[in-house]
């Protein structure tokens, strides 16, 4: 008989995951970050730090943060490369970067799974969200259109594991990330 990993429950409802995001380096960060912002203010929605999920899943901070110390030490800033800019009906995913499959992020995603206790149903699909904000799709397409977002690589240089509500679909949730560990890629 397979047992099912318990969850930590969120006093809001839900219940909780620890993500390990890594963050884009200077100076894409100050672009993204100034995008976000201003669809966040155009859009009457909450503003957050860019950065794309490299692994989501239930944990302890102490697990969590063993782990991604050990990241850390064995991964190197690199780049991702911009695919496109697109969006979907998902709150998380409203209108995103989506970049080229990755083989260093994929062993990252690898390294993270394999130290992990629980199981987890996390897929690997390196985006940056730019906004979560229920709008309508014709809205969202246009800005897929108009929005000027830097094209080619982008540099990511830090890793932060963020404690978050599940599932993710209100704005009040963004206010409550709960910052678990953050620190520097190794540098080589």
């Amino acid at each position: 008989m397979m047992t099912m990993p318990i969850k930590p429950q969120s006093q809001h409802g839900g219940y909780t995951e620890l993500s390990l995001w890594l963050l884009p380096a200077e100076p894409i960060k100050k672009r993204l970050h100034a995008i976000i912002q201003g669809l966040a203010e155009k859009y009457d929605a909450v503003s957050f730090e860019p950065h794309v999920t490299i692994f989501s899943g239930s944990s302890d901070d102490d697990k969590t943060a063993s782990i991604a110390r050990g990241i850390v030490k064995s991964f190197s800033p690199f780049e991702l490369t911009v695919l496109r800019l697109d969006h979907t009906r998902n709150f998380t995913k409203t209108l995103f970067i989506q970049f080229q499959e990755s083989e260093i992020a994929r062993s990252m995603f690898n390294a993270i799974k394999e130290r992990s206790e629980r199981p987890t149903n996390y897929v690997l699909n390196p985006h940056l969200s730019l906004l979560y904000k229920a709008i309508p799709v014709a809205a969202q397409a246009e800005l897929c259109q108009t929005l000027d977002v830097p094209n080619g690589l982008y540099s990511f240089d830090r890793l932060r594991v963020i404690e978050t509500e599940i599932p993710l679909n209100r704005p009040d949730q963004i206010k409550r990330w709960r910052t678990v560990f953050e620190s520097a890629l190794h540098q080589p």
